[in-house]
């Protein structure tokens, strides 16, 4: 007998055990049967890929929970501008409580939201003042008595605000700049509301 290099008998070698052809066919269904039923399970919405949040610019409308009285409708009354030494101001004042709101700024020109036009204001930037506002109230009267578009030759920087929006729930003012503006702030104020807008310069 002849001996492995440790001194042992070396171990027979070990043969496959055979498959028969009808034991693979067997497997073979049984795996496509499995296959087939998990194809068969639904997925479920928390199994689904959840799409990527898309950023917004604009102010969501505030929240409300069951039970949580619902704030009363805020109608715009006016819009008033000032000339300063820095900075030309733009003012918009609110009936009730102040909406929700934001801003949109570029160079492209604004538009009025029904029509699409292009609203003739000349300046190299434009800005956009969203809110979830009315010019008029729940019977169509207008709570805006002024222009819906006006220049305003006064002001340094500013040359000119429209109301470009105001259609279910939807209330825009924009307004276009010259160039040199250094910064736009928006602040809100109370009694009345307002939305301030400095232009500075």
């Amino acid at each position: 007998m002849h001996l492995s290099p440790t001194g042992t008998a070396p171990s027979p070698p070990r043969r496959r055990a055979r498959v028969s052809r009808t034991t693979r066919s067997a497997v073979a269904t049984a795996a496509a049967g499995t296959f087939v039923a998990l194809a068969l399970i639904p997925v479920t919405a928390a199994n689904a890929a959840t799409p990527a949040a898309v950023p917004r610019t604009v102010a969501a409308a505030p929240m409300t929970v069951c039970g949580e009285p619902v704030p009363a409708p805020t109608y715009l009354t006016n819009i008033r501008t000032g000339r300063h030494a820095t900075f030309d101001r733009i003012v918009l004042d609110f009936s009730g409580g102040l909406p929700a709101y934001g801003s949109i700024g570029g160079p492209d020109k604004l538009e009025y939201c029904g029509s699409g036009q292009t609203v003739p204001l000349t300046g190299t930037e434009y800005t956009e003042i969203t809110t979830n506002s009315a010019a008029h109230d729940e019977n169509g009267n207008s709570t805006y008595p002024g222009a819906r578009l006006v220049y305003t030759p006064h002001l340094t920087k500013v040359t000119g605000f429209a109301v470009t929006c105001d259609f279910e729930g939807h209330l825009n003012v924009g307004f276009a700049t010259k160039a040199g503006v250094t910064e736009i702030r928006t602040t809100t104020l109370t009694n009345p509301s307002r939305i301030v807008v400095d232009v500075l310069h």
